[in-house]
């Protein structure tokens, strides 16, 4: 198993500000929420009020409960795993483990790749904010971009019944593609046709 990279945490709220003024843009966060303040582990960060954060998202590290990741396998499938988790008193917290799972095993993110933050607004929208490393160390191809969205989306939607939708940005920002296949600027949920015929999950 690979071990988990060292994340970095942003140096300011600038970033995280300017994704959240596109997310309202796009309707995904009220405008008035867009402007929210929090501290997230001493760095500033922002989040609409009702999102869930990292002060809320601390885990029980004594226990320990079962999850299901579904990671890009070698064929070009998504294949489900069960895996263990802390347990966390949170959708957020819950999510961003599991967020990070799927880019230290999937195979098909950049290695040098950094989750910079994961909030869950009250509309049910995940957001994945991710380094630049995501599009500058892509290996690009349809598949493999169907594989990094769909490995993140489907797994988050389908193990957390409080989202519905997946979203992705870099480096705080919008961006319209990986690799010049897949919008980002839409959100994603499961994806059934992209399961191993023997994978469960998200067929009805």
């Amino acid at each position: 198993m690979t071990s988990a990279r060292p994340r970095r945490i942003p140096g300011g709220a600038f970033s995280a500000a300017a994704g959240l003024w596109v997310l309202a843009a796009c309707g995904v966060v009220p405008a008035e929420e867009s402007g929210s303040l929090s501290a997230t582990g001493g760095a500033a960060s922002v989040v609409p009020p009702g999102a869930e954060t990292a002060a809320s998202a601390i885990q029980d590290q004594d226990v320990f409960e079962a999850a299901k990741l579904y990671a890009a396998g070698p064929d070009g499938l998504l294949h489900a795993r069960e895996v263990e988790l802390p347990r966390f008193p949170t959708t957020r917290g819950r999510a961003e483990a599991l967020v990070q799972r799927i880019v230290d095993e999937s195979g098909t993110f950049p290695e040098e790749v950094q989750v910079l933050d994961v909030f869950v607004s009250g509309r049910g929208v995940a957001v994945i904010n991710f380094t630049l490393d995501l599009l500058e160390g892509h290996s690009g191809g349809l598949h493999a971009e169907e594989l990094t969205v769909y490995s993140l989306s489907h797994t988050l939607v389908e193990s957390l019944p409080a989202i519905a939708e997946v979203r992705l940005l870099v480096e705080g920002r919008e961006t319209e593609t990986l690799a010049g296949h897949l919008d980002l600027r839409s959100g994603f949920g499961r994806a059934p046709e992209r399961l191993l015929a023997d994978s469960d999950g998200g067929r009805g």
